[in-house]
């Protein structure tokens, strides 16, 4: 063990004995002695039935002696008590915390957790036992008090597994939170590299189309050798390109289709992911910006990671329109045998001189503020692809200072396909 690990086991050590010691001093008593009841020992069980990591004799050893010092001082400051009426009084909760540690390891209570009425049997047994080597040190032991001993340890063993469970039952709840967070993190990320692919196939085509061309341009000029070895050239580089852009897309496909794609998704799945992604991207960007999103058609997709990359960029691009503060809505509905989408924001809006041009590739008024680069312009021109090659439409309405609003409409056929 390294000493990080070690230093971190040393201060739960110490957390959990002084938690039991306090808890400790929550106490009844059934009758006018030092006999008592206490709150100690439901965390003690808790700790001991929580943390895998700490030797259970161990905690309970500890947390006997740090019983017997912390009564040991309160009893000196409240009265004033002999060394010895300190140790009469007091080593024998001591030995109680100590008994019950090594009761708890002989019957084996964290092994039967998973049965409700075994463990609280089990967790009541080690109480009565404990109480009992108690009373017996005490030379108290009576049949009054051992009824008390076994409602009591009924009641606190009862109480032990009802709080254990749910915390446990909270973990659970917590770690599902974590995973589905991861899960739509990932899916989203699948989904951007599912279009990526379906772009990139795009280009590969107007790569062969350019490398054709200059195969012909090579052929038809043979009474001029400068332009046909240019053309020859500018044939075999495309050739090279086109072939490292196979190599980029085969790996990213077979990287995919290693992902285990859920066969559909429902469009208000399909929301909540892009909701939940949202957030983070927001606060990079330091804005305050309201996005709903409200889908009220239940529609299942196949072919969603399209979805994911239309109504993603449209929400980006408004996000990155809106200045600082803004509000930003998303619905989607199936009209007939199409589903409907609109991205509506309340930016600044898009000048008539500039909206025949948005969709052009490359064409952009964005600059990155911090470094003055020049955005890529890649964003709508790749919507608009995937929305043509599904088959549908987009167009956009704008007016300056009121907001733009972005209209999709695609076959449901196109995506069930």
């Amino acid at each position: 063990m390294n000493r990080d690990n070690l230093k971190n086991k040393l201060n739960l050590y110490i957390i959990a004995v002084l938690t039991i010691a306090l808890s400790g001093e929550v106490y009844f008593f059934p009758f006018q002695d030092a006999f008592r009841f206490s709150a100690g020992v439901i965390a003690l069980s808790l700790i001991l039935l929580v943390y895998d990591d700490l030797e259970t004799v161990n905690v309970a050893f500890f947390a006997g002696i740090s019983i017997f010092i912390l009564r040991g001082i309160i009893y000196s400051i409240d009265a004033d008590y002999s060394f010895s009426d300190l140790i009469r009084i007091n080593l024998p909760a001591s030995i109680y915390y100590l008994s019950y540690g090594l009761l708890f390891n002989f019957f084996k209570v964290k092994n039967n957790t998973h049965s409700p009425a075994l463990c609280i049997n089990l967790l009541a047994l080690t109480d009565i036992g404990a109480n009992i080597i108690e009373a017996l040190i005490r030379t108290n032991l009576s049949s009054s008090l051992m009824t008390y001993i076994i409602i009591v340890a009924l009641a606190r063993s009862s109480m032990i597994f009802i709080t254990y469970r749910l915390s446990k039952r909270k973990e659970l709840l917590i770690k599902r939170e974590e995973h589905q967070k991861k899960y739509n993190q990932l899916n989203t990320l699948i989904s951007n590299l599912q279009a990526e692919i379906f772009y990139l196939n795009k280009s590969t085509a107007d790569i062969e189309s350019v490398m054709s061309k200059a195969y012909t341009l090579y052929e038809k000029t043979k009474d001029n050798n400068e332009i046909r070895q240019l053309s020859l050239d500018v044939a075999r580089e495309v050739h090279e390109i086109k072939k490292d852009y196979q190599r980029v897309v085969s790996g990213f496909k077979t990287y995919v289709n290693d992902f285990d794609f859920d066969k559909t998704m429902s469009l208000k799945d399909i929301g909540s992911i892009i909701e939940s992604n949202l957030e983070r991207y927001i606060n990079y960007h330091r804005k305050d910006i309201q996005v709903t999103i409200d889908f009220q058609d239940n529609l299942h997709i196949k072919n969603y990671y399209y979805l994911f990359t239309i109504i993603n960029n449209l929400i980006t691009n408004a996000i990155d329109a809106i200045v600082d503060k803004g509000k930003i809505h998303v619905e989607g509905k199936t009209i007939g045998d199409d589903l409907v989408l609109r991205v509506k924001d309340d930016g600044p809006g898009i000048d008539e001189e500039i909206k025949p041009h948005i969709f052009n590739p490359g064409f952009t008024t964005k600059f990155d503020a911090s470094t003055g680069i020049q955005s890529t312009g890649i964003g709508l021109s790749h919507v608009e692809y995937i929305v043509k090659s599904l088959k549908g439409s987009i167009e956009v309405k704008s007016k300056i200072n009121k907001g733009t609003t972005f209209t999709v409409i695609i076959p449901k056929e196109s995506l069930r396909r």
